[in-house]
């Protein structure tokens, strides 16, 4: 059985060494009925208050200073427990994508959507050149992101592009043939 010596409460469960209300560390509850080795002469009485006698084994006297201190006769913690700060902080070391591979994703994008409804290359045309643009400069700077959006940018704006291209066959064959 242990005890929270702030808060007296008791718990009977082996694993726990906390206080669930306070955070206190619990010690083991050692009275005369539990212990069969508890020897009376260990300890004398000091109290003759019958609420104290139950507990006047338990050690009260401060330690001295700069002397041992047993594990369970420590004074216990005040305030809930914190971890420990960790010892060394990682910045944050991720770098920006390439604006120019973020620009033709955004014009793929904005090509594939709109491209088929009004059939205008102007934004497919704008992301495979920013893409390609974006894969050369992060060729230069090998490390930074962006390499995939520079690429869907380039395949978005060519998908766009290859529609526009089978429209105008389209209105030309109509246009000759009629």
């Amino acid at each position: 059985m242990k005890y929270c010596p702030q808060c007296n409460t008791q718990y009977s469960e082996a694993w726990l060494t906390f206080c669930t209300n306070d955070g206190s560390l619990l010690r083991e509850q050692l009275t005369p009925p539990a212990d069969p080795n508890w020897d009376p002469r260990i300890r004398e009485t000091r109290v003759d208050d019958p609420s104290e006698q139950a507990t006047q084994w338990l050690p009260r006297d401060p330690a001295e200073p700069g002397g041992w201190i047993a594990p369970d006769e420590r004074a216990p913690m005040t305030g809930p427990w914190q971890p420990p700060a960790p010892l060394y902080v990682r910045p944050n070391t991720s770098l920006p994508p390439n604006p120019m591979a973020l620009a033709s994703l955004i014009l793929g994008l904005f090509a594939v959507l709109f491209g088929i409804v009004c059939s205008v290359p102007i934004a497919g045309i704008l992301a495979v050149i920013f893409g390609l643009v974006a894969l050369v400069q992060l060729g230069k700077t090998p490390g930074r992101p962006g390499r995939g959006l520079a690429i869907a940018g380039i395949v978005m704006g060519s998908i766009n592009l290859l529609i526009f291209a089978f429209w105008l066959i389209w209105l030309i064959l109509t246009i000759v043939f009629g």
